[in-house]
């Protein structure tokens, strides 16, 4: 039977175990790189991931593949209890995959589930048996939906009826608007050897490539596809009519907005906030910060951080800038920081709106800022006082 679940979407029976920590924001992304053999006109990825060999955990970019000390902060700082191996395709670094897995279940236990993604062009015997012996906990297969040459492959994880590998594995498919027939033959075709089937809403990440596919949003303030959810339900009722056993999952935008990433984000906020700080219902956090002249957010304010080349006389500017506030106005010390990544002074929003004009008078630049509790700290809002 077909139920709607209290996090905006469908299943019918049991959901796979990474959707249960997955949806509760208890999941680390860990994006292996942006290398991939299929080029999926709906593919979500940036144009600074796609085709480009980089890393990330979570929101954080990791300076190469050594650089653990971030995956394993970012672990700590969301209170991960797993994690989702995505990329590009992890498979075409399997040896950086599996090098993660290892580690990953080194330092926080067999328990910390693992699910990855891939398509099945570089499926074989030797990278599922070295994703097995690594730890992977569950597998998730991108079937091509226009092309049915490699879908033989899942044989490759059965030695006649028995199974070869410990983990557990399905399909996940987006589901394109009257995409019903197609997606009707790739679940048919592999419903009774997998464990699980997960359905996406089509998300639009690129308004233009769709545009000229002709496939719409649903309404303005709505990144899901129109008719993708439609016909996902379609499908949905078919699986119960003919494998009412199965467990199959549709995931939703809405789902991945307001639960997946919402759940994250708040915990991250709680888990990472400074005294000052305000947490949102959101999981944005509200925070004073005060700026440099030359380093004034604007147009270019991103790109003018990452150019900066005499960061010591930066944090020289900041270090006496702060001292300054402290001695004259009295602020506690625990109430005003250095931002190292984003070469500012955060501090109480109090503290801003009450100094604000002593502050523009010593040629500093107050503001109330609202941001996302993620490593980049992307602004969502800037209030200039």
């Amino acid at each position: 039977m077909i139920k709607k679940t209290k996090y905006y979407s469908w299943k019918l029976n049991n959901l796979a175990d990474g959707c249960e920590q997955c949806i509760k924001g208890q999941k680390l992304v860990m994006f292996v790189t942006g290398i991939c053999p299929r080029q999926c006109s709906y593919c979500p990825l940036s144009e600074h991931k796609k085709d480009h060999d980089v890393i990330f955990a979570n929101e954080r970019q990791l300076n190469d593949e050594d650089d653990i000390k971030a995956v394993l902060e970012e672990v700590r700082a969301c209170k991960s209890e797993g994690a989702g191996f995505t990329g590009g395709d992890p498979l075409t670094r399997i040896d950086r995959t599996c090098n993660y897995i290892r580690l990953l279940k080194k330092n926080f236990g067999k328990r910390f589930h693992i699910h990855l993604y891939t398509s099945m062009e570089l499926l074989d015997e030797k990278n599922l048996s070295k994703l097995n012996d690594a730890g992977l906990d569950e597998l998730r297969l991108h079937p091509e939906l226009y092309n049915n040459k490699l879908w033989h492959k899942i044989s490759l994880f059965y030695d006649t009826q028995k199974r070869k590998y410990d983990f557990r594995f399905g399909i996940e498919i987006p589901v394109l608007p009257d995409s019903y027939g197609l997606t009707k033959g790739v679940i048919d075709c592999f419903i009774n050897w997998v464990d699980f089937i997960n359905l996406n809403e089509l998300e639009i990440s690129d308004a233009e490539n769709f545009k000229l596919r002709n496939v719409k949003t649903r309404n303005r303030s709505y990144y899901g596809a129109k008719g993708s959810q439609e016909t996902a339900l379609k499908l949905l009722k078919y699986i119960d009519s003919k494998y009412p056993k199965s467990n199959v999952h549709f995931c939703t935008c809405k789902l991945k907005d307001k639960a997946q990433l919402g759940n994250r984000l708040r915990t991250r906020a709680l888990n990472t906030k400074k005294i000052f700080d305000i947490v949102t219902d959101d999981g944005t956090v509200i925070r004073g910060a005060i700026y440099l002249k030359e380093l004034s957010p604007g147009f270019g304010y991103r790109r003018k951080i990452n150019e900066i080349i005499n960061t010591k006389e930066i944090f020289k500017k900041l270090e006496q800038s702060k001292n300054i506030i402290i001695k004259k106005y009295s602020v506690p010390k625990r109430f005003i920081e250095t931002d190292q990544r984003k070469f500012r002074l955060i501090t109480n929003i109090g503290i801003v709106e009450q100094l604000s004009k002593d502050l523009k008078s010593l040629g500093m630049i107050p503001a109330v800022v609202e941001q996302y509790p993620t490593w980049d700290q992307m602004e969502v809002d800037i209030t200039f006082l």
